[in-house]
């Protein structure tokens, strides 16, 4: 599928939108030349997200809340255009856009073999030479696990418990076993937990053990630090009964509309715990004079220039067939972790 002329001025991508409650569809759309500081580009990889994105698909995202994106259309009350991580190729520039035709960059903008945006600001970076588009386009969702390391650190040391070994979650304790002590992964998903296992988790769980695992791996005294990627309300109940005195859960996963029921006595309160959100929509309190999300986005691609980090993909479909990716997700999380799109070009 490749962007094809319409009427002067302006050229046809294809867009994936979400349509209703577990239906999504490729729409063609006129999209126009790049002006001023924006620039035209064309896709050549972008990663589906099992977290924002599912949860849109699925109908349960707050259908009032604004979308927060300038690249996305629609509402969440759908039809909506939402996604967030899409490689691609400067194939066209206004007379002042920063990029250069022939860069590769990274946009956060949903998934469109053709578009046009802003060619600066914090929705875009440029991708450093040596990194291959299929390992870049992981650069948001590892700077999702970036942040909860900025917010709360991994001291050398520290017993840390992570939730939910989706890519959000395996990011997130990859990044803790630099420092950590020693480290817990937690996923019901036997194929999540092997994976952690040989990349260099100490201890990998299942949903029904993972109190007692923790308190083992934890000398009964429970974790420094438990990070919730799940998403699931259950998981960061756990979270709070593992975690020792004074310690702190980060919830990273983005819950949306759902009811979130906790129990916090007596653990929450005797124990003096510390709940963290680590919204990657900002940059935690104390940073900001130091820290930009360009700097973010730097230190994400930093990390993936390394080959410790491991970037799994399972599912690589070309993009007319995107909704197909949706789907599979919903259907069978257990076979299915990074889903690429691969787009076809000119």
């Amino acid at each position: 599928m490749t962007a094809a002329g319409t009427r002067s001025g302006q050229r046809q991508g294809h867009g994936l939108w979400f349509i209703g409650p577990r239906k999504a569809e490729i729409r063609a759309e006129e999209v126009p030349e790049p002006v001023g500081n924006q620039i035209a580009v064309e896709g050549l990889v972008s990663l589906v997200s099992a977290g924002t994105e599912m949860l849109i698909y699925k109908g349960e995202a707050n259908p009032d809340e604004d979308l927060g994106l300038e690249t996305a259309r629609g509402s969440f009350a759908f039809p909506v255009k939402y996604a967030y991580q899409t490689v691609g190729k400067v194939v066209a520039r206004g007379d002042k856009a920063i990029p250069k035709i022939g860069n590769v960059v990274f946009c956060r903008h949903p998934h469109q073999d053709y578009f046009t945006m802003a060619g600066e600001g914090w929705l875009i970076a440029p991708v450093p030479d040596g990194i291959p588009p299929e390992r870049a386009v992981f650069m948001n969702l590892l700077g999702v696990a970036l942040n909860s390391q900025l917010d709360v650190p991994t001291r050398v040391g520290d017993i840390v418990a992570v939730f939910g070994q989706g890519l959000v979650g395996s990011f997130c304790a990859q990044l803790a076993r630099r420092t950590a002590g020693k480290l817990v992964v937690v996923d019901p998903i036997p194929i999540r937990r092997e994976e952690a296992i040989k990349w260099g988790a100490d201890m990998a769980l299942e949903p029904a053990h993972a109190k007692e695992g923790i308190m083992e791996a934890s000398e009964g005294r429970g974790a420094d630090i438990c990070i919730e990627a799940t998403g699931v309300p259950s998981a960061l109940q756990t979270a709070i009964e593992s975690t020792g005195q004074e310690g702190t859960i980060v919830a990273i996963s983005f819950f949306g509309k759902r009811v979130v029921p906790l129990i916090l006595s007596p653990e929450f309160h005797y124990r003096r715990l510390r709940l963290i959100s680590s919204q990657v929509s900002s940059l935690g309190s104390g940073l900001q004079p130091r820290w930009s999300f360009a700097r973010r986005d730097a230190a994400a691609f930093d990390v993936l220039a390394h080959n410790w980090l491991v970037t799994p993909v399972t599912h690589r479909l070309p993009f007319d067939r995107a909704p197909e990716a949706y789907a599979i997700l919903d259907l069978h999380p257990q076979d299915a972790l990074g889903i690429l799109l691969e787009h076809r070009r000119n």
